[in-house]
């Protein structure tokens, strides 16, 4: 209860909650102007909404349940593309608008208060208090962005009670016991007040009355809009009722009602590039829901315009038990299938970062590339920049979902390297010598035998190997994307100017290497100036051979040799600039606690 017995508190008051864009509802006095009644300045109730709680630590009524942030999560192989699944209760953070709704949206990076749109239609019900009982005294149309005079008792105690449809053309009616209509965002919120002569400020922050199920579908880790597909969902059993509106909750039996989802009804997130679609249902039933959704004809948008389709179809059943004023959420995350050789799975194309949302991504086409968007040093994390010594970054488990993907262990290199060479030999520094780099190389390439399974033309600057994972999604069967193919993309070998961003300079190494980095400090090089400063990484070329001998495509393991250097007060890890191409991560874990699909993005 809040008692307000200073009179200049209803002048500050009043002027503090009109400044912040605040809802006046005043009592007034028997004097009038023009036929108006006129506020005396006393006894008012200034009305601002707070926004809509997400209810992530609201407990309903007769419930011990509380709400986790904990994902039920797991990877289904598709036809094509892979899928995450999983239920929890976290609905996109920046909230979506639903078709036909008010346009409701979250404050960026807040789940607590989702602000409410202007021009939202609620009823505030005052319930004055007699000794031990509340009666209804009145009740009042508001909007949001609005201001109304309203005649309160002075001295009184009350209880109001604000009710919403969550909507900016549909007014809740003036009804005790009011019938809900099926399958809408239904707000309520209630608190009391004692008038003393001053201004009483009133702070609305809505909740759910029925349990808000999200289904959201995601193309995040194809890192492609969404531009159609076919969408079905069964077992999404909705139910309302009648609400008594004084104490919040349902009298007599609930009711069936349509909810059916098809997907014209997902809008896009806000801010998502067409990569996050929702569509919800509200349910005031909290029993257990056998929720199925099936996704097919799914259609995507790439890099260069045009669309790549799956004719596969997805169908995917979780189990729901919905809690009446949280949320839920049924998460579809669609990610893009590996190629698998050798036992590893690997990334059908090269790491690249772009600004912006979801910005950790593979290219769509894998064509040879210059862009400088893909040269990453060792241990950074976004490209054409220094990693730093004291925490080294992995940006292939920035990519979505996160974790899934991790640059490759040494191991991981074994069945597209040379057979022949071991030890030492086989983990040469060939970079450290700079321009004799060509000469190390073919040393090597005329001892090594050509890489088992490897394909590499005259003149075609790549090397390809023929994987499982095929799809016709991708491609032919021999398409850069269907082949596990690596592009003679070349390297920067040195870094002689320590700056916050390099500029890319390949030198003779375009069209000629293939380069990219292992997560493995190499501890095999004599050149080590400290143990541990050197990492592994891949270094592919095709041998013309001398006199065509032993001609042939030819993959190492090197060791690159990393200095420590201070820029900007830290101490940066200097070495070549090459590509990431990413593999599956076999530790990975989505229910590992505290696990979130969403990276923890770099500043």
């Amino acid at each position: 209860m809040k008692t307000f017995n200073k009179n200049f508190a209803s002048k500050f008051a009043l002027a503090a909650f009109l400044a912040l864009g605040t809802l006046a509802v005043t009592s007034c006095s028997k004097d009038n102007q023009n036929g108006q009644e006129v506020p005396d300045g006393k006894n008012q109730i200034i009305v601002r909404i707070a926004g809509i709680s997400d209810g992530e630590e609201v407990k309903t009524k007769g419930s011990n349940r509380t709400s986790s942030a904990q994902h039920n999560l797991q990877l289904v192989q598709g036809n094509g593309f892979d899928a995450l699944i999983g239920v929890d209760n976290q609905l996109p953070v920046t909230e979506i608008a639903t078709a036909g709704q008010s346009g409701i949206k979250a404050a960026s990076g807040t789940r607590a208060a989702s602000p409410v749109a202007s021009g939202t239609k609620y009823r505030l019900f005052l319930y004055k208090k007699n000794g031990t009982s509340y009666n209804f005294e009145k009740s009042v149309e508001l909007s949001s962005g609005t201001e109304t005079a309203v005649n309160v008792t002075d001295g009184a105690t009350y209880k109001w009670v604000a009710l919403s449809y969550n909507s900016t053309t549909v007014q809740v009616p003036e009804m005790q016991n009011l019938a809900l209509p099926g399958n809408t965002d239904v707000l309520r919120a209630t608190n009391e007040f004692t008038v003393s002569g001053a201004a009483v400020p009133i702070n609305i922050n809505f909740s759910r009355v029925f349990a808000r199920i999200g289904i959201e579908l995601n193309t995040m880790g194809m890192f492609a809009p969404i531009n159609s597909a076919t969408v079905a969902v069964t077992g999404n059993n909705a139910k309302t009722g009648t609400l008594d509106v004084a104490t919040g909750t349902f009298v007599g039996a609930l009711t069936d009602v349509t909810a059916a989802l098809t997907y014209a009804d997902f809008v896009t997130a806000p801010g998502s590039d067409g990569q996050q679609k929702i569509a919800y249902y509200y349910t005031a039933d909290q029993t257990l829901q056998n929720l199925n959704v099936s996704v097919s004809a799914l259609k995507i948008k790439l890099e260069n315009g045009t669309e790549r389709s799956f004719g596969a179809t997805l169908s995917k059943g979780q189990e729901i038990t919905p809690e009446r004023g949280k949320n839920h959420r049924f998460l579809l995350g669609i990610t893009e299938s590996p190629l698998t050789f050798g036992g590893v799975q690997w990334s059908r194309s090269n790491l690249y970062y772009q600004a912006g949302y979801n910005p950790y991504r593979f290219y769509h086409f894998n064509q040879p590339t210059t862009d400088a968007k893909s040269f990453f040093s060792y241990g950074a994390a976004k490209p054409g920049v220094l990693g730093t010594y004291a925490s080294p970054k992995d940006p292939c488990a920035l990519v979505y979902p996160a974790g899934l993907w991790k640059t490759p262990a040494k191991a991981d290199l074994d069945p597209i390297n040379s057979n022949g060479l071991t030890g030492l030999l086989g983990d040469l520094d060939l970079n450290i010598l700079g321009s004799t780099v060509d000469l190390l190389v073919d040393a090597q390439n005329a001892l090594a035998a050509n890489v088992a399974g490897a394909t590499s033309p005259v003149g075609a600057g790549y090397s390809e190997f023929t994987a499982t994972g095929v799809n016709a999604a991708y491609g032919t069967a021999t398409s850069a994307t269907n082949k596990l193919r690596f592009n003679f993309n070349g390297f920067m070998r040195d870094v002689s100017l320590v700056e916050d961003l390099i500029t890319l300079d390949l030198g003779s190494t375009g069209g000629k290497y293939t380069a990219f980095w292992t997560n493995d400090r190499s501890l095999l090089s004599p050149l080590e100036p400290i143990a541990g400063l050197g990492v592994t990484h891949y270094l592919g070329n095709r041998y013309a051979g001398i006199l065509g001998v032993n001609a042939g495509y030819k993959g190492f393991r090197s060791t690159n040799v990393l200095g420590i250097t201070l820029l900007n007060s830290v101490n940066v890890i200097k070495s070549s600039l090459m590509n990431v191409r990413c593999v599956r991560n076999g530790a990975w874990n989505p229910n590992a606690a505290g696990y979130n699909p969403n990276p923890v993005l770099p500043n």
